[in-house]
């Protein structure tokens, strides 16, 4: 980091240094999340160990550059994981129907699937959901879903989950799959079991290690990263794919994939991605981060599958769980059982659904039909930024995403995806500003 945050130009409490110190270790960059919160969360754990041990914030500075555990203690109190069951649902979904290919294809060797990192595991649970509701039997696929955090695996194992966990209008799958429990939800032990979970820090896995994956997620990660961090991030990604694969994203790292050579796989809303099929080798052009001494060192282990023995590999980050969680979002209000959501128009919904299918076409006469009774209606303006994205209508989806940012300047999506577009024009700065935004926007709302 070239200089600390505004936040810290005058640093005389002596926390900048923390910050630059996460920035060296695990590639945050404060901004992203906001310099305030960081400073925060340095404060809350130096008293919280000052309270047990005594000493000063040098001694505590000291303390965290020395043990890992303490390091790991602070990474964790920086940023909370913030992940919920089906976010973006047109990935799962397309997840599925490629499965379904994919074993028709091979119809003697499972599907595999890579979360990473997986959180505290709703999106390796929701890749679970969505396979064998698509009618596919749990011997046919297996789920890996890895961290560097045992704190989130700990709550990823037991599998019980509250209000927060459950998001967004669509919630019968609740009632499928859980059942009430202990002020929560319990989910099915069969789906449960079906997953495997195992500490191991992403950029030290050693791809030659593992039986390569059919499917790998990886989603709303890169974008805490600077330059070098992203490249090292997705080269282990790349090596980790089986050819055919497809590796699925977050929707503010679109454009990062196909500035680094990955195809999309032109599915509407899954921000999906394959390797372009005359590549052989990796496609990712970028170097590798400069080696940082680790400041912890994590034993990655597999529970289940003895392929999976993972050996530390330059750079010596760590990957910490809170990479799992999502750009700063809007705060989406969480429903009771008995509240009802309020419903999109139809019309609206059936724009929605032909994007889904391919018919751009149509979703884009249906949803400029929608305008003209609604003009005011961010929702459809972003919706016809994302069907001119996959149309490659450069400008016009950057014309839709501002101008849905101007009816609703807290539109996580629009948000997202311009920042999304910004980068891959190279406006590296104009993309930070937007996620940076959207930073204090959640901040706001929390």
């Amino acid at each position: 980091m070239s200089a600390l945050p505004n936040a810290f130009a005058d640093d005389s409490s002596g926390v900048g240094r923390f910050i630059d110190l996460l920035h060296r270790t695990i590639g945050l960059d404060a901004e992203s999340i906001g310099a305030n919160a960081v400073a925060r969360a340095v404060r809350e754990r130096y008293h919280l160990w000052r309270d047990e041990r005594g000493g000063t914030l040098d001694d505590y500075y000291r303390a965290v550059t020395q043990d890992g555990a303490h390091m790991q203690e602070l990474i964790d109190a920086v940023v909370v994981p913030e992940t919920w069951f089906f976010r973006d649902p047109e990935a799962y979904a397309a997840l599925a129907r490629l499965a379904r290919v994919r074993l028709h294809e091979r119809p003697a060797k499972p599907v595999r699937v890579l979360s990473a990192p997986c959180s505290t595991g709703e999106e390796a649970y929701t890749v679970a959901m969505s396979l064998l509701e698509a009618g596919i039997p749990a011997e046919r696929f297996t789920i890996d879903a890895i961290d560097v955090s045992e704190r989130a695996l700990a709550i990823a194992r037991r599998a019980h989950y509250g209000r927060n966990a459950f998001r967004g209008r669509a919630l019968d799958y609740r009632d499928r799959h859980f059942v009430a429990s202990d002020g929560g939800w319990q989910l099915d032990p069969a789906i449960a079991q079906s997953v495997c979970f195992s500490q191991a820090n992403l950029l030290q896995l050693d791809a030659l290690a593992f039986e390569r994956f059919d499917f790998i997620l990886c989603r709303n990660v890169l974008i805490y990263f600077d330059r070098d961090t992203q490249c090292a991030a997705l080269r282990v990604l790349d090596g980790l794919l089986a050819q055919g694969g497809t590796l699925f994203v977050g929707p503010a790292e679109t454009g990062l994939l196909m500035r680094e050579g990955m195809s999309s796989a032109n599915i509407p809303l899954a921000f999906a991605f394959n390797r372009p099929e005359h590549e052989r080798a990796n496609v990712f052009r970028g170097g590798w981060p400069r080696q940082h001494t680790p400041h912890s060192q994590h034993a990655p282990h597999s529970q289940h599958d003895p392929q999976i023995i993972a050996k530390p590999i330059k750079p010596a980050f760590v990957l910490p769980a809170w990479a799992s969680a999502p750009p700063p979002v809007r705060a989406t209000p969480v429903m009771t059982p008995r509240e009802e959501a309020p419903k999109e128009p139809a019309n609206l919904t059936h724009a929605r659904a032909l994007a889904d299918a391919g018919q751009l076409d149509d979703a884009a006469r249906a949803a400029h039909a929608y305008l003209s009774a609604h003009p005011s209606n961010a929702d459809a303006y972003y919706l016809l930024g994302v069907i001119a994205d996959a149309r490659g209508e450069r400008q016009a989806s950057r014309g839709h995403y501002r101008r849905a940012l101007y009816l609703d300047p807290a539109h996580r999506e629009a948000l997202a995806h311009l920042a999304a577009c910004l980068s891959l024009d190279g406006d590296e700065s104009g993309a930070r500003l937007l996620l940076a935004r959207a930073g204090r926007i959640s901040g706001a709302a929390r």
